[in-house]
């Protein structure tokens, strides 16, 4: 929703042809980095979401590994249900080790 609204602010100082470049080159460094936060709440509401909705594979990853792999929040439950899938494998194999 909120890209949506920067879209059509932008479409709007398009149609604007009375601003100076350096006006519109400012706007544009603006709406970029607008659009880039946006984007960076969006990804940490959804981390938060799956963190709130599974915390039980939570705590079980963390118990086998000490830590979350890198990025496994930002593929959802999919993503910790295979962190979860490789541990236990890995756990497999350093027992068939033993």
């Amino acid at each position: 929703m909120s890209l949506a609204v920067i879209n059509v602010h932008q479409d709007e100082l398009a149609n604007e042809h009375t601003t100076p470049s350096s006006n519109i080159l400012a706007n544009r460094h603006r709406r970029l980095v607008i659009k880039k936060k946006v984007i960076a709440i969006g990804k940490l509401s959804r981390q938060l979401s799956v963190l709130r909705e599974n915390p039980e594979m939570v705590k079980e990853i963390k118990n086998m590994n000490g830590k979350l792999p890198v990025g496994t929040l930002a593929h959802g439950e999919q993503g910790l249900r295979q962190a979860l899938s490789m541990l236990k494998a890995k756990e497999r194999t350093n027992d068939d080790t033993v």
